[in-house]
């Protein structure tokens, strides 16, 4: 959301960036500025507003007019932020009708940091109680970010791994995770529960309940015995700002409604600053548009100012190459990305001529089971409304992990902290549950063994096993996008392994009828391949493989 004086405060900044970038400046940089530009510049009320959509054919017309849906939709509505007189005329004009549900939402903004100050104080004073796991009582920034990982790693050497996703953002910030199990430097062949947060950067308590997860469960670890029983099952892959740049721009440089990433122009880096300017503010890539996994259809823009814009080309964005590696590097069995707002556990596809897939039932009966945990409803990411090009669909086709979408929060992008130890811990009907209980449901499920596959065998001690798979990910106009699954682990001084994996079959193959096999080699560490199988294997499946030629080679 917005605040007046910062506003003023970056124009003398935003003409100073331009003096210094100079005749070799991006023209995009002085475009004339957006209907969102100039709704802040005329002081005209930004208003978050609830549509009147009746039909689905309502949802998708709506969806055409190139609004900020928000993530919030349920029987008969889809909740929109208005900026300015533009956007209601525009509304009115398309027969809309709504109701105000905050009718200035920069009003609002100033009376969250308010409460954020008394909040913050209360807890400093001992007057309420820091109840988070981390003890946190406010918004972290970016730096937080960083630094909480950091004292995680260094505080639990064998239980921390830090990670480095692969590239760095636009703007060029390292995008930052925690792998934590029990012995986590140890290759060990345990499947992978991957939670994110922050792929859009008003999305603040995404980030916050992501982090939050990783300190219950270190600090629970011994003392709690179905966590304790998680890490010595699984690794859990941290990630809790997807998007960096996005983030820093909403959460400390004043636009706090900036949604997507730093893209200014296709192709192009953005030159420092560039994207704070004023002219800029409403330009970038949804990343939660730009996965491969039916990119470019229904609920993804072509206009690069549309806060649903797709980009250029599947994993155009460095960020969501960063998942798709990072995904590609896993047997992620389960993955939960957080967002705000609207109370939701979404699952694909995320548009509704898709059909169901292929493990509908074994994907609601999840879904349903964690929405049980925090009083928000289980469904299809289409009936929010279609969209295509997520992270979800892309991960669920190409890797065949379960992958869900949690809408947190009833009516705000990043509401009073104080709601945060509510949306973990649950409140009301929800208390002592939440999405805390949702989380460990999803770390249990990680684990079950009839909802992924295993390879069991046996090999020799220090050899690197590793299962590979490559093929192409087709977007909604049909174009390939190249794939490749390759993870890895260690055989164990004792000659037998457990290697815990997604089913060798991707889940649009089995739509079609067909099956594909992993490939699995046994290597010496330096990378020298001693034996090949080909393994097929379903989900809930197991199958056996003595690897004796790598044996007697070793």
């Amino acid at each position: 959301m917005f605040h007046p004086a910062r506003w003023h405060r970056l124009v003398p900044l935003a003409i100073a960036a331009a003096v210094v970038i100079g005749a070799g400046a991006n023209v995009q940089a002085t475009a004339p500025p957006d209907r969102k530009t100039q709704a802040y510049e005329n002081a005209e009320l930004i208003q978050l507003l609830r549509i009147n959509t009746p039909t689905a054919a309502d949802r998708q017309r709506l969806a055409g007019l190139d609004l900020d849906l928000a993530e919030s939709a349920g029987p008969g509505y889809v909740d929109v932020v208005a900026y300015g007189n533009q956007d209601r005329r525009l509304l009115k004009l398309a027969g809309f009708s709504w109701s105000v549900i905050e009718d200035d939402l920069v009003g609002a903004d100033q009376e969250r940091e308010a409460a954020d100050a008394a909040y913050a104080k209360a807890v400093r004073s001992r007057a309420i109680l820091a109840t988070l796991p981390s003890g946190r009582s406010a918004y972290r920034q970016l730096a937080d970010y960083t630094n909480d990982l950091t004292a995680l790693a260094q505080q639990y050497p064998t239980k921390v791994k830090p990670i480095t996703l692969k590239n760095t953002s636009l703007e060029g910030r390292a995008v930052r995770g925690i792998e934590i199990s029990r012995d986590v430097n140890v290759s060990s062949g345990k499947p992978v529960f991957v939670m994110m947060g922050l792929h859009h950067a008003r999305e603040w308590p995404s980030g916050e309940l992501t982090i939050e997860f990783a300190y219950d469960l270190l600090k629970n670890d011994g003392v709690v015995p179905r966590i304790t029983n998680i890490l010595d099952k699984a690794r859990v892959v941290i990630v809790p700002v997807v998007n960096p740049d996005g983030f820093t721009l909403s959460r400390t440089l004043g636009y706090e409604m900036k949604r997507k990433n730093c893209r200014i122009t296709n192709g192009q880096l953005p030159t420092p600053g560039q994207c704070a300017q004023s002219s800029n503010q409403s330009r970038g890539t949804d990343l939660n548009r730009n996965y491969a996994g039916f990119w470019g259809g229904p609920g993804a823009s072509t206009s690069l100012t549309s806060e649903t814009y797709r980009g250029p080309s599947a994993f155009s964005e460095p960020e969501s190459r960063n998942i798709q590696s990072l995904l590609s590097g896993y047997q992620a069995t389960t993955l939960i990305t957080n967002h705000t707002y609207s109370n939701l556990v979404l699952r694909p596809p995320g548009y509704a001529s898709a059909g169901k897939t292929p493990d509908e039932t074994l994907y609601k009966s999840l879904g349903d089971q964690m929405a049980a945990q925090n009083g928000y409803s289980s469904q299809y990411s289409y009936q929010l409304y279609d969209t295509t090009g997520t992270t979800e669909d892309w991960s669920y086709y190409a890797t065949g992990g379960l992958g869900f979408t949690f809408e947190v929060g009833a009516s705000s992008f990043h509401p009073a902290f104080s709601n945060i130890p509510n949306y973990y811990f649950g409140s009301g009907s929800t208390a002592g549950k939440g999405n805390r209980e949702a989380y460990l449901i999803a770390a249990e499920s990680t684990i079950n063994p009839a909802r992924h596959s295993v390879i069991t065998g046996t090999g020799p001690a220090g050899a690197v096993l590793r299962l590979k798979k490559s093929f192409n990910t087709k977007t909604w106009n049909g174009t390939n996008i190249p794939d490749v699954l390759n993870t890895t682990m260690t055989v164990p001084a004792n000659g037998s392994y457990t290697y815990h994996a997604n089913p060798s079959t991707r889940p649009i193959v089995v739509q079609q009828g067909g099956t594909e096999a992993w490939t699995l080699t046994c290597e010496r560490p330096t990378g020298q391949v001693l034996e090949t199988r080909q393994i097929t294997v379903a989900r809930g499946a197991s199958v056996t493989a003595n690897l004796t030629t790598c044996a007697a080679n070793f």
